[in-house]
């Protein structure tokens, strides 16, 4: 049993877990857990940016529905009838945060997967599945963080 695993010692036979691959590390003997380490820089890079799109999609699908919600009670409490125009502008406006939060997630994603691979080559090391997912859970809290008007000044 090694203490130190290294990128450098891939194990023989060794292939690139499927894409959650997130197991939960009930000892070191699950091989299920054995097997869900990253060692090459594409993978480390395609784990993070594919979790930063779904959960940056995630969230932008989740305001860009709050949005909307809020512009149709808008108008219907204050008796303003829905014409097809703004049913189409709120059905833009909503895919528009969409497309926003994936153009965000791609970007954000693939400069985080490149800094996180480079790093963890630089370092010899392997990287568990679960770093990708903390990585992009921490990116999206920064984005919920940055939103509120006093916290950018303060970031």
């Amino acid at each position: 049993m090694s203490v130190f695993i290294s990128s450098s010692s891939i194990p023989i036979g060794y292939t690139t877990p499927e894409f959650p691959s997130i197991f939960w590390p009930i000892g070191p003997t699950r091989q299920s857990y054995l097997n869900s380490y990253l060692y090459y820089s594409w993978d480390i890079w395609r784990f993070t940016v594919y979790w930063s799109l779904i959960l940056s999609g995630s969230l932008y699908f989740c305001v860009g529905s709050l949005a909307m919600l809020s512009s149709i009670i808008n108008n219907y409490r204050h008796k303003i009838p829905i014409q097809s125009f703004k049913i189409i502008t709120f059905i833009f406006v909503f895919l528009f945060y969409i497309f926003i939060g994936l153009l965000k997630g791609f970007i954000g994603g693939a400069i985080i997967g490149v800094i996180l691979a480079a790093i963890y080559q630089a370092g010899s090391l392997t990287m568990s599945c679960w770093i990708p997912l903390t990585w992009s859970i921490a990116q999206i809290l920064y984005d919920i963080a940055s939103s509120y008007s006093i916290s950018s000044i303060i970031l």
